[in-house]
């Protein structure tokens, strides 16, 4: 073994998977093709019952396989099961629909850690856009998210196509391969998926137990903690959502169901929320002027165009209305129930 390879830290990629086998064989094929030392990679998934081929497919790979019972089977649940089990210095979080875009992108992603003892995690800057994609996958590639909400509350962890420079919360400085981001108080945006990384002997400063698990509470509790330097690292994630446009539909009812789930019934045990704080009160309440009006999101896609010319950011006036609309349901059959 060559000195450098002795000097990569050992990783423990955890992957949460539930009847995932349209994308696990090309998030796995990704992950076990990276130009890293295999001894220092171990990945470990955690599977809450899949009824497809999943298990099959996971069965040709040399992995961990923890077994979720079926009555807890919940993404966040199994992550922090997951997380449980691993062993190495710093935590992957790979999502069953996360491809790796190329083989050095580990190496990259370490770097920080490598060159910085006070960084606490490490993301990516953004998610990768492909102009052969579905219109749909490349506009939330473009924006930066899945969900226009966090975009317009400053709050996304992925940067918008629409700039070139970090311009997300924290401040920033620019140090060649990536963004040096430290956080402060609250201001905090939604952090640790999608390819994040995290110190693994950081946990024991924050709730990380199975039940209490959630990847932004993570980082919410660390750096509440003081933990609160970050790397952005300038390299993409490919988010393989294949969402088209038939089944757009159906992609906003799931959205309202993880609404209704994270903000609504874990409300109680979450110590970070999107909706937190009069400024993000103020910010949903332009959100709201913004997609009634469709001024602004119609600007904005003005103004991504211009950068990357894609017919995809047209969608954005749309979708902002989509989910203006999604969430105004919830919210009112929310209030509903609670006066029945």
């Amino acid at each position: 073994m060559s000195s450098k390879s002795e000097s990569y830290p050992s990783i423990s990629a955890t992957i949460a998977t539930f009847n995932s086998e349209s994308s696990i064989r090309q998030c796995l094929d990704s992950l076990f093709s990276q130009d890293y030392p295999k001894e220092k990679l171990e990945v470990i998934v955690a599977d809450g019952g899949s009824t497809d081929k999943t298990l099959d497919i996971l069965s040709k790979y040399d992995l961990t396989l923890v077994k979720i019972p079926k009555e807890k089977q919940e993404a966040e649940y199994n992550k922090g099961v997951a997380v449980s089990k691993a062993k190495n210095e710093i935590l992957l979080f790979i999502d069953h629909d996360n491809v790796i875009p190329h083989r050095k992108w580990l190496k990259k992603m370490v770097k920080p850690f490598m060159e910085n003892d006070e960084i606490t995690g490490v993301e990516v800057l953004r998610f990768n856009y492909d102009p052969k994609d579905n219109i749909l996958d490349r506009y939330f590639a473009l924006i930066g998210g899945v969900d226009p909400v966090p975009y317009y509350l400053g709050k996304d962890a992925r940067l918008s196509w629409a700039f070139d420079n970090y311009n997300l919360l924290g401040k920033s400085k620019d140090v060649g391969d990536y963004f040096l981001v430290e956080f402060e108080g609250e201001k905090i945006p939604t952090l640790g998926a999608n390819g994040a990384m995290l110190r693994r002997n950081l946990l024991k400063y924050a709730k990380a137990d199975p039940e209490n698990f959630f990847h932004i509470d993570i980082n919410y509790d660390l750096i509440k903690k003081g933990y609160n330097k970050y790397a952005f690292v300038k390299d993409t994630i490919i988010h393989f959502k294949q969402t088209k446009f038939p089944e757009f539909l159906k992609f906003l009812v799931r959205r309202r169901k993880i609404m209704e789930r994270q903000y609504f019934e874990s409300l109680k045990k979450r110590r970070y929320a999107v909706f937190m704080g009069s400024q993000d009160k103020l910010g949903l309440f332009l959100f709201v002027i913004y997609s009634i009006t469709l001024i602004k999101p119609s600007f904005d896609s003005v103004r991504g165009f211009i950068k990357v010319r894609d017919i995809a950011w047209f969608l954005h006036p749309f979708v902002c209305l989509s989910f203006l609309a999604l969430y105004s349901s919830a919210v009112a059959s929310r209030l509903l129930r609670k006066m029945l």
